[in-house]
């Protein structure tokens, strides 16, 4: 009862590429802007055709041609399509004689629209320009043989891909960073616009080091290449098979018939749809905002994002796994991971579909399908940019978190603030900074806690990762509250003073992140006086003393009896994931002679009154004075990450 509808709907969106028979076809001498609106023309009274795809590439094997065209039957019945023999001509005058796919449709039903795909390697490394298109029909049976022009098709200088090209000398329909496209020769209305690009590592969740700008990297796996076509899944990459009697799958194309048997796959290491093959070395991770306009639910077609440098093409692949559907109004993030390599610049963005070519499949031969690629879409990359979803906003400490509405990781119930930012000297030639969230679950039933990861981008522009501690609650109860510690290394020229805190997604784009939210802010300064602030906590160390023991013969141990004063100033959740006072004991010579910890909670913990520490040190003669550091600590993966307090000295 569908099928109908879905038809007419087809035709409708992509009317700007086949119109129907009865109408004339338009002026060959229109003016060709760009590849996204083919002219069409008469091949039968009811069949028309238009250039979907065409595309001239170097290979191992010598150079490949390859074109793909779409026929639309506008008569009202079941119509063959005329024996032919599809030609190409260059513009020196040279023919080349293309052989077409084995899953190419004989005949057209009513109102179908199908694309017929072909394909032939010329040895050697001619230089190959195209300028027109012929479907011939040759008898064969007659001497000389007889050849019957059906149809020419003038092509313009933007139809033709030539993937071997330098970049500069790509043809596709270009965009501006930011500008919103549809892609040209996909039956889908869909628009994206770029969003964001990132140079990072996979980590499983959290940037490594400092990060550079989206044209620099280091060496990269064995993902990164030249783009080039080759042999491939029948639907990888872009290409799918229309089923018998079927209006061609929206934003497919013709290819191998269920069942063809597959051969390796394209560069990019994982075809699209089916998530990236994670790279070992730097990866441009390229954001695509999706949105349909349309008028009913759309799947996201088989495409893929190419990096190009000033001198070769890197070739992308979507992290996305499965089908990623848009319903009508919706607006989605996609995102693409792009090998790069040492010291490369990217100036730009290919968006890249994949033809299917089947041959064989004859007398219970296996069919194998090449693929062959095609630029559809040239994306400008700004100089030395590195973007992101969520821009940078000024920011108060202690505020609720602004994110990105399109993020999947913080939903509109729970609620995330920075409390507390920290910047100190640490003993192991860098600085170090703490910084504190407060995440707060405002609905009525309990959710999980958010595994957000973090990153802080220096005055200078360097991005520096974040450790989450160790421990977290899985899922947090309604209309309470918890504390998350982040600790950054950074180096000792950063001040504090303008400092950049990103909120990574870890999940959606996995193993690469995604920013969701950015807040401008700058490192607390402490509060003179002898109260010290460790949200929910404020601590205050009112008298202290330290005195010696023997421990055994010729061994002293140390321990501090301390008077404190702890108030808890927000009704926060206080676990034994909660970071903890730490202290450090210090010889008169410098060295660190042992440590002592206080715990928030537990049957010991820190409240107030006279407290006992006990070092775990011993020395073998009776040491004085002493100096205690004091910190607040928590564990990461990394180790034990501390902020520093204060200092007591006798």
């Amino acid at each position: 009862m569908k099928q109908p509808w879905k038809t007419a709907l087809t035709f409708v969106i992509i009317g700007t590429t086949l119109l129907p028979a009865n109408l004339p076809a338009l002026a060959a001498e229109a003016p060709q802007a760009t590849a996204a609106a083919p002219s069409n023309f008469g091949l039968t009274d009811s069949i028309r055709a238009a250039v979907k795809s065409l595309a001239v590439e170097t290979t191992a094997g010598g150079t490949r041609i390859g074109a793909s065209v779409r026929l639309y039957n506008g008569g009202t019945q079941k119509t063959r399509i005329p024996d032919h023999q599809l030609h190409v001509r260059t513009t020196d005058g040279i023919r080349y004689t293309l052989k077409p796919s084995t899953a190419n449709k004989p005949a057209l039903e009513p109102g179908e629209i199908g694309e017929l795909v072909y394909m032939t390697v010329i040895e050697g490394t001619p230089t190959i320009k195209l300028s027109e298109l012929s479907f011939v029909n040759v008898d064969e049976y007659v001497y000389p043989k007889k050849e019957t022009n059906l149809l020419t098709i003038p092509l313009g200088a933007k139809q033709v891909w030539y993937a071997s090209a330098a970049g500069a000398e790509k043809t596709a329909e270009p965009k501006g960073w930011g500008e919103a496209f549809t892609i040209p020769g996909l039956n889908s209305s869909l628009r994206y616009t770029p969003a964001a690009i990132k140079v990072q590592y996979p980590t499983g969740g959290a940037s490594a080091g400092s990060s550079g700008a989206a044209s620099t990297g280091a060496a990269a796996a064995g993902g990164a290449g030249e783009t080039s076509g080759s042999t491939a899944t029948p639907g990888a990459g872009g290409a799918s098979a229309a089923p018998d009697g079927a209006a061609a799958a929206p934003g497919g194309s013709s290819g191998a018939p269920a069942g063809a048997a597959t051969a390796a796959p394209n560069a990019a290491g994982a075809a699209t749809g089916t998530g990236a093959a994670a790279a070992t070395g730097p990866v441009a991770l390229v954001t695509l905002l999706v949105e349909n306009p349309g008028l009913g639910r759309e799947t996201v077609p088989e495409f893929r994002i190419d990096g190009q440098s000033d001198h070769k093409t890197y070739t992308g692949a979507r992290t996305e796994l499965g089908t990623v559907t848009v319903e009508v109004g919706e607006k989605k993030y996609i995102h693409f991971a792009v090998p790069v390599e040492n010291n490369v610049t990217l100036t730009s963005l290919f968006v890249t579909t994949t033809e299917t070519f089947v041959s064989g499949g004859g007398q219970g031969a296996p069919a194998t399908a090449t693929g062959f690629d095609v630029g559809r879409v040239q994306i400008a990359v700004p100089s030395g940019a590195q973007t992101d979803t969520a821009p940078a906003i000024s920011y108060r400490t202690g505020n609720p978190i602004v994110f990105d509405p399109l993020n999947k990781m913080i939903d509109a119930n729970t609620e995330v603030a920075l409390m507390e930012m920290h910047l100190h000297e640490s003993d192991n030639g860098f600085h170090s900074v703490v910084a504190k969230f407060r995440i707060t679950n405002k609905s009525d039933k309990p959710v999980p806690v958010p595994a957000f990861q973090t990153e802080i981008v220096g005055g200078d522009g360097a991005a520096y990762a974040g450790a989450r501690q160790s421990g977290v609650t899985a899922a947090l109860n309604p209309n309470m509250s918890y504390v998350v510690n982040y600790s950054f290394n950074v180096p000792k020229t950063e001040d504090g003073k303008q400092l950049t805190i990103k909120l990574l997604d870890t999940q959606t784009a996995a193993p690469y992140t995604s920013t969701i939210a950015s807040l401008q802010t700058a490192a607390n300064t402490d509060a003179a006086g002898d109260t010290f602030a460790m949200y929910p906590f404020d601590l205050k160390i009112i008298d202290w003393s330290i005195s010696s023991s023997i421990a055994t013969i010729g061994m002293y141990s140390y321990k501090m009896v301390a008077f404190f004063e702890v108030k808890q100033t927000d009704n926060v959740v206080v676990d034994q994931n909660f970071s903890r006072l730490y202290f450090e004991l210090i010889d008169p010579a410098g060295r660190v002679t042992g440590t002592g910890e206080a715990q928030f909670t537990g049957a010991n913990k820190l409240i107030s009154g006279k407290q006992t520490i006990t070092f775990n040190s011993k020395t073998e003669q009776l040491e004085n004075p002493f100096t205690i550091r004091v910190y607040e600590a928590f564990d990461t993966p990394s180790g034990l990450a501390k902020r520093y307090i204060t200092t007591l000295k006798q």
